[in-house]
């Protein structure tokens, strides 16, 4: 068995953040199977090898003993991260094929990936395969929102509905049998932190997740400041405009902004090429 001060486990958006962001690098264990971290941009994946990381697959976490196993080895930690991330290869699939989606209506199981789903719509309309949407424009990051989505759309050529001809899945729990509970500062006991996709909340998405690794890291450093939730995304429709929205209603707090033109179209581009050149790490885009 090897004793490590903090173990990460995982590598994607939130466990290389908190990597990242811990001091102590030489008392750090990075685990992940693969070693990459996969950036998923408006029009296809980018994958970057991240060398810190142990290429072994984790098995078991057993949370009472700060215990570790990996096909290979058991660890040891006096901090865990666990950001194990969640299954989206049914929603991989779902995407796979959209030709199938033509003059049809889609909507999502879980209204809180409605902007997974609507990037998705708005790739398939500028390929020429007309796909509608049905739900509630992301009416949950409030009105204002809801409204500048429902026109976003709208010149954007995107037919509406009140019902759906195909659901688009969502996201499942990876390693463990449910999302885990976490508290206000991501701790599910002393010294055990979930992050990202793996954690019990029905907001889940990759520039939130990379905000929460992020904190939990400078935790784990000392820092006991509070974490400041907020959802962020960026729709494209490929048409040279887009929109930035920003809101923190999710947590209720009734505070939300939208921005909209052609550097919006232009962001998700500039995101792709940072995240590749960065290897992962957000930096002082949490603070934007």
């Amino acid at each position: 068995m090897q004793e490590f001060r903090n173990i990460v486990i995982g590598s994607g958006y939130a466990g290389l953040n908190a990597y990242y962001e811990i001091n102590d690098k030489k008392n750090t264990l990075l685990l992940d199977s693969g070693g990459n971290f996969m950036y998923h941009s408006k029009v296809s994946n980018m994958v970057v090898s991240i060398p810190q990381a142990k290429d072994e697959r984790v098995v078991r976490v057993d949370r009472d003993n700060y215990l570790i196993e990996t096909e290979k080895e058991e660890y040891r930690g006096e901090n865990i991260v666990i950001a194990t991330g969640c299954h989206r290869e049914n929603q991989i699939e779902f995407m796979r094929d959209g030709n199938i989606y033509a003059d049809h209506y889609l909507a999502s199981e879980n209204e809180f990936d409605d902007y997974i789903l609507l990037q998705y719509i708005l790739k398939l309309n500028k390929t020429g395969i007309k796909v509608g949407y049905s739900g509630n424009f992301m009416e949950w990051l409030g009105e204002d929102v809801a409204s500048a989505v429902k026109n976003f759309l709208k010149i954007s050529g995107i037919k509406f509905s009140s019902g759906a001809d195909f659901i688009f899945p969502s996201c499942r729990p990876r390693l463990f049998t449910d999302f885990i509970k976490v508290n206000e500062d991501f701790m599910v006991k002393e010294g055990i932190y979930a992050v990202g996709d793996a954690i019990d909340s029905n907001v889940k998405s990759g520039e939130l997740s990379m905000r929460q690794g992020a904190f939990v890291g400078s935790r784990i450093n000392g820092n006991m400041a509070k974490f400041q939730p907020v959802f962020i995304t960026v729709l494209d429709n490929f048409m040279g405009s887009g929109i930035r929205i920003k809101s923190r209603y999710p947590w209720g707090i009734k505070e939300s902004s939208i921005h909209s033109g052609y550097l919006y179209s232009m962001m998700p581009g500039f995101l792709s090429r940072y995240y590749r050149f960065r290897k992962g790490k957000m930096g002082i885009i949490r603070y934007l």
